[in-house]
């Protein structure tokens, strides 16, 4: 006997399968949506975590290097590559101290861009300075050349020969306990001591001579310098007792010293006597003989 539950309609079947359909969409939303939920929880209790563990970590500590001896096989690694390691565009950089307990040699050149301290003696078989260098104890053993101005703010102490074979010049004190030389030009002296005088031979232009009243037809000439020479005074007709000004090329700071010596006879008769001041000195005569040569040596001094 046919059923009389009346078959659904095609239009009310296909409302049905939507219905389903939609129900089944959203419980798939719900659930993904409370698993996107559950891994976000997640992930920011994780990041959390970690902060939080970074942020009770104690901070770490500076560690003091420490100096590692290579062992055998290693050096016999080094030795192995001998001048093989690396090539010459390559840099080889080392950031930690290194330490050298032996010798080492450097084939080309080396570059110091910091302080180089020895703290035991150095041996350079030659040294060229370009720049400034300051040395608080330099010992040189051999030769030492230096081209350009030597400047030395301390004593200089020589213990053997010192050959200078151009100019020296003092600006200051010069201490010597013996001097030896050919030939010394000097402006002033000062000794305070005893000198000590093979022979004193004296140089430069002769002064200047000027005649007084040494009488008709008499003339005068002089020969020497300001420190030592010759005067010689032709007399004339009827001389007085002023027989000549003699004045230095330079004078003298202080009134001079004049040693005058007669040299003949009649020099000797007139009984001949100086004034002398910072710039020369004058020729007197209480008897100035008429007609004579009288010719006196001279020496001045300060």
């Amino acid at each position: 006997m046919p059923s009389s539950t009346p078959a659904p309609s095609p239009g009310e079947s296909k409302i049905s399968q939507s219905s389903a359909w939609n129900r089944l969409r959203n419980r798939a939303n719900t659930i993904a949506s409370i698993t996107a939920l559950f891994l976000f929880l997640v992930v920011i209790g994780a990041f959390g975590g970690y902060f939080y563990a970074q942020s009770k970590k104690p901070a770490p500590q500076a560690k003091t290097p420490t100096v590692e001896n290579l062992s055998a096989d290693e050096l016999k690694k080094l030795t192995e590559i001998g001048a093989n390691l690396g090539t010459a565009g390559q840099v080889l950089n080392i950031g930690a101290n290194a330490l050298f307990r032996g010798k080492v040699d450097v084939g080309g050149d080396l570059s110091i861009g910091g302080r180089l301290n020895a703290n035991g003696p150095v041996t350079l078989s030659q040294l060229n300075i370009t720049g400034t260098t300051a040395a608080t104890g330099l010992s040189v053993g051999s030769n030492l050349s230096v081209s350009g101005t030597t400047t030395l703010q301390k004593a200089v102490t020589v213990s053997d020969l010192l050959t200078v074979n151009g100019g020296l010049n003092v600006s200051g004190a010069a201490s010597v306990s013996s001097l030896n030389a050919n030939s010394i030009a000097v402006r002033t002296i000062s000794i305070s001591g005893p000198l000590t005088i093979g022979h004193l031979s004296t140089q430069g232009p002769p002064p200047t001579i000027a005649p007084n009243s040494i009488g008709g037809g008499g003339t005068v000439s002089i020969s020497g310098n300001d420190t030592a020479g010759t005067i010689n005074i032709n007399t004339g007709s009827g001389p007085g007792n002023v027989l000549a000004t003699i004045t230095c090329r330079a004078a003298y700071t202080n009134t001079t010293h004049v040693l005058l010596t007669p040299l003949t006879s009649g020099a000797a008769a007139a009984g001949a006597f100086v004034t002398r001041s910072s710039t020369g000195f004058q020729i007197h005569a209480n008897t100035p003989p008429p007609g004579q040569t009288l010719s006196f040596d001279y020496l001045v001094a300060q």
